[in-house]
């Protein structure tokens, strides 16, 4: 099977350049929320199946929308600090750290400091709109 389109092939592995997503992802028209920074590193679009992975970047004051997802989430918190609003309830983290959230739960993420929040998201099944 021939690489997806910005990928380079090395025997049976691929290398996707971030640039080439971010690049897809400034022309793409729907975003997640006013100033949020997302991209999908992994996933159907570039061959892979299974999971997805995204590189999300909030600015101060910024948060995503309300999601759920039908399989496992979880987000390793790089840098920056917020809250996960999840079951009607704030959970503050700061990096580094990991935040997993079970399936068909409710959840947001809030960044409520002064400098951006640069996450990395993990999960099994596509989110269900809220």
């Amino acid at each position: 099977m021939p690489a997806p389109p910005g990928l380079r092939t090395l025997a049976a592995m691929y290398v996707i350049h971030h640039a080439h997503l971010m690049d897809l992802a400034c022309r793409a028209t729907a975003r997640a929320s006013p100033g949020e920074h997302r991209f999908c590193a992994a996933g159907p679009a570039n061959g892979v199946t299974g999971f997805q992975v995204w590189m999300h970047t909030l600015p101060p004051g910024a948060q995503t929308p309300v999601q759920q997802h039908r399989g496992s989430f979880a987000a390793l918190v790089l840098a920056g600090s917020g809250k996960l609003l999840i079951n009607g309830g704030p959970l503050r983290f700061q990096s580094p750290c990991t935040l997993v959230v079970p399936p068909h739960s409710d959840f947001q993420l809030v960044n409520n400091a002064a400098v951006p929040l640069l996450v990395v998201s993990v999960f099994t099944a596509e989110p269900t709109a809220r």
